[in-house]
């Protein structure tokens, strides 16, 4: 009989937490219903790839019927206009931010610790030093070089020394760069770096590598990517492949690229700064890194360079005309 009374009460006390928990929840998405949020947006500088991650955050609220006021700004590029936006969001006291790019991001994690923060198009988010108690996100990083110089090799066999430009100051780059340089040593390729810091290096450090190498591998750098149309058009004329690290670059006339969807990226980062806003902590929700990658192929640069986008190689390759 002991044992009984024992065995009910237990259960009671089980379906009395239950109901506790179901009734917080409910509280919880009761405050989200109405209620307008305020978002900080910071982005490090303007590119069709970091655009479509913001586009796809936003969607996010969209579809979840939350209500948010998006205050949205770029830094242009400049780590101290990163800084200013970073301060300016923690004095006026969002309700969540969310940073686009590795240095975005940064600046926000150094300088805020009692704001939920999300980071999208990171690629490594440990490295970058961003993981704080308060922040999460999604990670661009893909484990796919090895696949892209494979690519490469088929479709030039005669690829013996590839050249990366980067910016040595983001420590994005030197993450893809010290890859690159793994990936390439396996397969008998030699590297030749070639670091900017500023867009007007490019035109001439692009012809520079050029002249050095059989085809340039591009990170997703955020300086670089910003000048790849530059970058594509001296590929081009040396008749060289520009194999880069993210779709809108092959978009611009990159040779070909084995990229994900930016836009879903930041969409599922806005599922994510959902749930914190509905009471999950960030502490509780990991970082996460999308594995879903498609080749897209830039098929006037194929042609232009003389690559046949027939070649079984390519086959499932989405073209981009």
């Amino acid at each position: 009989m002991k044992r009984l009374l024992l065995l009910v009460l237990g259960c009671l006390m089980i379906l009395a937490c239950g109901k506790q928990e179901e009734i917080k929840e409910k509280k919880n998405n009761n405050k989200s219903e109405g209620k307008t949020y305020k978002i900080g947006i910071t982005q490090i500088v303007t590119h069709p790839s970091l655009d479509m991650v913001k586009e796809g955050f936003k969607k996010a609220f969209e579809e979840a019927g939350m209500k948010a006021d998006f205050d949205e700004t770029n830094a242009e590029g400049s780590i101290p206009n990163a800084n200013l936006i970073a301060n300016k969001f923690k004095s006026d006291k969002k309700d969540l931010i969310l940073g686009i790019a590795t240095p975005s991001a940064q600046a926000l994690a150094n300088s805020i610790t009692d704001i939920p923060i999300l980071f999208s198009a990171v690629t490594d988010p440990v490295s970058a030093k961003i993981l704080n108690k308060n922040v999460t996100g999604t990670s661009d990083k893909l484990d796919n070089v090895g696949e892209q110089l494979d690519l490469l090799i088929k479709l030039k066999p005669e690829t013996k020394k590839i050249g990366v430009l980067y910016n040595p100051s983001e420590q994005n780059s030197l993450v893809q760069v010290k890859e690159i340089q793994e990936k390439a040593k396996e397969r008998n390729l030699t590297v030749e770096l070639q670091g900017i810091t500023s867009f007007n290096e490019v035109a001439q450090a692009t012809k520079i590598l050029l002249g050095k190498t059989d085809a340039l591998y591009l990170p997703t750098d955020n300086l670089v990517v910003s000048a790849v149309k530059l970058i594509v058009s001296e590929g081009i004329s040396a008749k060289k492949p520009v194999i880069s690290s993210e779709r809108s670059s092959v978009d611009q006339g990159a040779l070909f690229t084995m990229g994900l969807n930016y836009f879903d990226l930041g969409k599922r980062t806005g599922e994510m700064a959902i749930e914190i806003l509905k009471g999950k902590p960030a502490s509780e929700i990991p970082f996460e890194t999308s594995k879903k990658t498609t080749l897209f192929l830039n098929e006037k640069t194929a042609q232009a360079i003389g690559i046949d986008i027939k070649n079984p190689v390519l086959e499932g390759a989405e073209i981009v005309k």
